[in-house]
């Protein structure tokens, strides 16, 4: 069982880094749009997906104090809330927003969408990311739990409640399949993948 459990956790860790590959390749380019991450830790993937974007302007959201701080010594304007809250963001003022592996943990997905609406331009990227292997993490400490596993159709229903257009949908490995396999199921198969990446227009 233990060698099981690090076999899914390397497939996690392969997973993470390709879908960390399709937010970037899905983001839009522009100098000066500004850019929210949602969910956004030490900075250190905040920081690269804004130089992919070419932006400066950077705004980060996090629970965590000590992750935030980490974020906030790394240039990106910080921001200590739970993202079931309202966001202390002005309407129609962020250009792109990401959340990976964000909306499953969260209690309340009206404020998600809602706030996510909000906040945005016209026209801009919001890409969304998840791990759904909630039986895995049972019995674990673990300090976010996951809150929702979030099917694809269920995102694309969220969003299109919201008035987001969905732009693209793919699927990300498919446990517990070695990567090479998984990955080429995944593509024919986006709607059972273990993981799935949403682009949406506003």
């Amino acid at each position: 069982m233990r060698a099981f459990g690090k076999y899914i956790g390397y497939l996690g860790r392969v997973n993470e880094g390709l879908i960390e590959q399709m937010v970037l390749e899905s983001l839009p380019k522009g100098k000066d749009s500004v850019y929210l991450d949602l969910g956004c830790g030490d900075g250190v993937k905040t920081l690269i997906r804004a130089s992919h974007i070419g932006t400066g302007d950077v705004i980060g959201i996090e629970g965590d104090k000590n992750l935030l701080s980490a974020a906030k010594n790394g240039g990106i304007k910080t921001y200590w809330t739970d993202i079931n809250l309202p966001w202390p963001i002005n309407d129609v003022s962020v250009d792109c927003i990401t959340a990976t592996e964000v909306v499953e943990h969260l209690s309340d997905l009206d404020n998600f969408f809602s706030e996510s609406k909000r906040i945005l331009n016209l026209s801009k990227a919001f890409p969304v990311g998840h791990k759904p292997c909630s039986k895995f993490y049972q019995g674990k400490n673990i300090a976010y739990p996951h809150l929702n596993v979030m099917t694809t159709k269920a995102l694309r229903q969220l969003l299109s409640r919201y008035g987001f257009k969905v732009k693209g949908i793919s699927g990300i490995g498919f446990y517990p399949l070695l990567p090479f396999l998984a990955n080429l199921l995944a593509s024919f198969d986006k709607y059972h993948a273990s993981y799935c990446v949403v682009v949406a227009e506003k």
